[in-house]
C-alpha cells in the first residue's frame, strides 16, 4: 500500500500537445459534495464490485484460464466480454487514484495477473478469449471469420486504455506491458502495404492508442522497464491508418455506415450508424487533432458535433433514437421511445470533452453537464446495482432496470465514467483557471508556474449560489473563467462581497484580476423552472414541452400522478389505464405556476416540482435520473401545451425555452 500512495502523487492525465485548456489528473481535485459524493461513493463501494462479481459469475474470467491451459475450452459470454472487462479495469484505476481501495487493487491485480498469463501463453502478444476460443483460425475476421462481430479490434484497445489508467494510478507496469505488447502486436499487421489493411469495426481503439502513444513521448523512461519495444512513432502511425482507411476497402470487408466506413473520415459531415461507435470514432477524431494539430480533424469533428447537437440529440442528451442497429436516424428524427443507449451517451460525453480539450469553448461543457446529470445517473439505479441499457423518454410501465443483461455493455461505461468527474470540473491554461461544472469541493492547479487553490461551497444542481475561494501561493494577476450554462439567462458576480468587472469569452465569465490570498467569488445563477419545447422539424413533440431546472430534466412517474382522469372532451383515461402511460399526457395551462420542494429524503436529497395542470389537478415532477427507483409504472417526460411558437428564431437551436413568463415559488 506504501508504494500504491507514493506513486499515487505522480498521477497526472493524458495531455496532448496541441491542446487549447489543460485537463487535471482525477487525483488533484476533492468532492465533497451532498450531491456527487454520495454517487461516486456507490460506484465505488456497490457498482465496481457488483459488475466484477457478475462478470466473474457469468465465466468471462474463466475464459482467460481456458487460454492459460491452452487445451481448448469453450467461451462464456460475448465476443466483447474481454473488451468489458478492460473498461472496468480503467474505471476501477481511477477509483483507486483518487481512493485507495485495497479490496479492489487486489481484485484488479488478479485479473491482470489471469489476462498477463493468457497472452503469455499464446506467444506473440495477442489476447482475445473469444477468437482464441470459438475461432482459433479466425483472428482479424480471417478465414471466413467476421471481424464486426468478434471485436480482435476494439478488445485490444480497450486493453491500451485500461493499460495506461491504471499504470498512471498505480504506477504499475503489470497491465502496461500486456498493451503494450498487444499494441505492438496490431503495429506488426496492420498498415499500409505489405501490412493488413484492417481498421477497427468497433471504435475505441483509435483514443486508446493515442494515450499510449503520449505516455511513450512522456515516459520514455519506460522502454527500459518494460520488456518489449515502446515506440510512440508505432502507434500514432497506426492511428493515423486506422482513420484514414475508413472508406478504403481494399483486401478487406466493407462496414458501412452502421460502423462508419462509408466514406473517408474528412469527407464524412452526418452522424450515422451505430450510435456508440460514431460517438467513440468521433472522440478519437478530436483525440487526433489534439495529438497532431491537424486542423482539418478538428474541423470535421466540430462538424460532427454539431449535427448530432443541433439536430440528433434527445433532450436528456441521449443520442442513438433508432432501435434496429442502435444507430443514429434521420435529422430530427427523436422518437419519445427513442433507443438512447447509456454506452452512446457515454461516447457523446467523451466527445464533447475532447473538443472542449480543442477549443476552450463552454458549449461542450453544456452538453456534457447535460449527459452527466441525466443520462449517466439514469443507467444506473441508486442502490448501485441496476441499469438502464436504454434511456427513453416515456414508459408504459415495462421498461425496468437490470439486475444483469446478456450484453452488458453499460455497466462499465458506467463505471469508467463517473469516476472520471473530478476531471472535469477544473481546466487551466497559461491564462488561469477555468471553472466547468459547479461541484463542492476543491482541487490543486499550477498556474504560471505557481500553485493555486480553488474551493467550491454549492448546492448545485438544487441552488444556484456558486461560492469559489481563490488561494495562490502569492498575490498574482490571472484569470477565473466561470461557465455560464447555456440554459441561464440571468447571474450576477461579486469578488468580495461587491459587483466585479468581467468580460464573456466562449460562453464564460472571465474575470482578470491580482487575487489576493483568499478572495472569494460569489456566482448567482438563476435558477427557475423551464418549460422547454422541441424544433418544430421534431414531429413527435409537437405541442408538447418538458421541465427541466438547471441542467436536471423532470419527468412524471404513475405512482405520483395516477389519480387523474383526462377531461376536456378527450378520451377518459381511469386508473387502470395508466399502465400504458396515457394518464400522464396532461395538459398545462398557458401561464402555469411551479412550486419547488426540496425533500431531503428522496433518495439522497432532490428538487421536486409542483404545479397544476389546465384541469387543476395536482402535477409533480421528479428529477428524470431518479425516476424507476420507486416503481416499476409509467413514466413520461412531455406535456400537453398548446401555445407553441411557429417555425421563426431557432438559430441553429434543437431545444429552447417558452418564451413565456413562467413563475416559480420556491
Amino acid at each position: 500500500m506504501s508504494n500504491f500512495q507514493t506513486t499515487k502523487s505522480k498521477t497526472r492525465p493524458t495531455t496532448y500537445k496541441h491542446q487549447r485548456v489543460k485537463n487535471l489528473p482525477v487525483s488533484a481535485v476533492r468532492i465533497n459534495d451532498t450531491f456527487w459524493a454520495p454517487k461516486l461513493n456507490v460506484i465505488r463501494e456497490v457498482t465496481a464490485h457488483d459488475v466484477l462479481n457478475k462478470f466473474e459469475s457469468d465465466g468471462a474470467l474463466r475464459n482467460f484460464d481456458f487460454v492459460i491451459v491452452g487445451e481448448g475450452g469453450y467461451h462464456s459470454g460475448e465476443p466483447w466480454f474481454d473488451g468489458l472487462i478492460y473498461e472496468t479495469i480503467r474505471g476501477i484505476s481511477d477509483i483507486l487514484a483518487v481512493h485507495y481501495d485495497e479490496v479492489l487493487d487486489k481484485r484488479v491485480d488478479m485479473i491482470i495477473e489471469k489476462v498477463a498469463l493468457a497472452q503469455s501463453a499464446v506467444g506473440d502478444g495477442y489476447i482475445n478469449t473469444y477468437t482464441l476460443l470459438d475461432r482459433p483460425n479466425q483472428r482479424w475476421g480471417d478465414n471466413g471469420g467476421n471481424l464486426r462481430w468478434q471485436h480482435d479490434v476494439y478488445n485490444a484497445g480497450c486493453l491500451v486504455e485500461a493499460a495506461v489508467h491504471h499504470y498512471k494510478a498505480t504506477g504499475k507496469t503489470t497491465l502496461l506491458e500486456v498493451g503494450v505488447k498487444f499494441a505492438n502486436h496490431m503495429c506488426d499487421h496492420m498498415g499500409p502495404p505489405p501490412k493488413r489493411n484492417i481498421v477497427p469495426a468497433h471504435s475505441l481503439p483509435e483514443e486508446a492508442l493515442l494515450k499510449l502513444y503520449q505516455l511513450a513521448i512522456d515516459e520514455p523512461a519506460l522502454a527500459k522497464i518494460l520488456n518489449t519495444p515502446f515506440e510512440a512513432s508505432d502507434y500514432l502511425d497506426l492511428v493515423t491508418f486506422w482513420i484514414g482507411n475508413r472508406g478504403n476497402y481494399e483486401d478487406r470487408p466493407c462496414w458501412g455506415e452502421y460502423a462508419q466506413d462509408h466514406k473517408p473520415v474528412l469527407e464524412q459531415e452526418e452522424a450515422v450508424g451505430h450510435a456508440v461507435r460514431a460517438t467513440l470514432l468521433y472522440t478519437g477524431l478530436a483525440a487526433y487533432h489534439l495529438s497532431t494539430g491537424d486542423p482539418n480533424y478538428l474541423e470535421t469533428a466540430k462538424k460532427l458535433w454539431n449535427n448530432i447537437a443541433h439536430q440528433k440529440s434527445h433532450i436528456s442528451g441521449g443520442v442513438g433514437a433508432v432501435h434496429n442497429e442502435e444507430k443514429f436516424g434521420q435529422n430530427y428524427e427523436l422518437p419519445d421511445d427513442g433507443y438512447l443507449e447509456t454506452c452512446a451517451g457515454v461516447g457523446m460525453g467523451y466527445f464533447s470533452w475532447n473538443l472542449f480539450l480543442a477549443t476552450g469553448e463552454s458549449q461542450y461543457i453544456d452538453t456534457l453537464e447535460t449527459i452527466l446529470y441525466n443520462i449517466l445517473l439514469a443507467g444506473r439505479s441508486m442502490n448501485g446495482h441496476k441499469y438502464f441499457y436504454e434511456n427513453p423518454l416515456v414508459s408504459n410501465g415495462g421498461h425496468n432496470r437490470w439486475e444483469w443483461h446478456s450484453c452488458p455493455c453499460c455497466p462499465p461505461m458506467i463505471v469508467k465514467m463517473l469516476p472520471e468527474l473530478p476531471a472535469f470540473i477544473y481546466a487551466h491554461d497559461e491564462d488561469g483557471a477555468f471553472v466547468n461544472l459547479y461541484v463542492e469541493g476543491e482541487v490543486d492547479m499550477e498556474i504560471g508556474g505557481m500553485g493555486v487553490k480553488l474551493s467550491q461551497q454549492t448546492d448545485y444542481p438544487w441552488e444556484g449560489s456558486i461560492g469559489i475561494t481563490v488561494k495562490p501561493e502569492r498575490e498574482a494577476r490571472f484569470q477565473v473563467r466561470l461557465r455560464i450554462p447555456g440554459w441561464c439567462e440571468n447571474y450576477a458576480i461579486r469578488v468580495n462581497n461587491e459587483l466585479t468587472q468581467y468580460s464573456v469569452e466562449n460562453g464564460y465569465a472571465v474575470i482578470n484580476r491580482v487575487w489576493g490570498l483568499s478572495d472569494v467569488i460569489v456566482l448567482e445563477l438563476d435558477l427557475n423552472v423551464d418549460l422547454i419545447e422541441a424544433h418544430p422539424y421534431v414531429t413527435t413533440h409537437e405541442n408538447m414541452v418538458a421541465i427541466k431546472r438547471g441542467p436536471m430534466l423532470y419527468c412524471l412517474e404513475s405512482m405520483d400522478n395516477e389519480r387523474y382522469v383526462i377531461k376536456r372532451g378527450m378520451a377518459q383515461y381511469t386508473r387502470e389505464s395508466l399502465d400504458k402511460g396515457k394518464g400522464l399526457k396532461r395538459l398545462l395551462p398557458e401561464q402555469p405556476v411551479f412550486e419547488t420542494d426540496y425533500v431531503k429524503d428522496f433518495f439522497d436529497g432532490a428538487v421536486i416540482v409542483h404545479t397544476k395542470d389546465a384541469d387543476n389537478q395536482d402535477l409533480i415532477a421528479i428529477p428524470y435520473p431518479y425516476w424507476n427507483n420507486r416503481s416499476r409504472g409509467a413514466m413520461n417526460i412531455w406535456l400537453q401545451y398548446e401555445k407553441l411558437n411557429e417555425l421563426s428564431g431557432w438559430e441553429n437551436q434543437l431545444y429552447r425555452k417558452i418564451p413565456l413568463n413562467t413563475v416559480s415559488l420556491n
